[in-house]
């Protein structure tokens, strides 16, 4: 990633942040409670016209690294 394109990122990330603050709220919270193999991540999408689409996961060991490096990101 070039550092226009980081640049970029952060400039989109402060704009969403200030569109939809609960949603840094909510994963500053996660992360100050920890992650743990064992829990559960679902997420849900739900369309204007009613369709929706779940999915989610139950965080194992091999989990722990990537959720980590999300950790570091911030």
């Amino acid at each position: 990633m070039n550092l226009e394109s980081m640049f970029r990122a952060r400039q989109a990330w402060s704009v969403f942040k200030r569109n939809h603050p609960k949603v840094p709220a909510f994963i500053d919270a996660v992360q100050d409670r920890g992650y743990c193999e064992g829990m559960e991540i679902a997420i849900a999408v739900r369309y204007p016209d009613g369709e929706e689409h779940k999915a989610g996961i139950r965080v194992n060991h091999d989990d722990m690294e990537m959720l980590d490096m999300f950790k570091s990101l911030k």
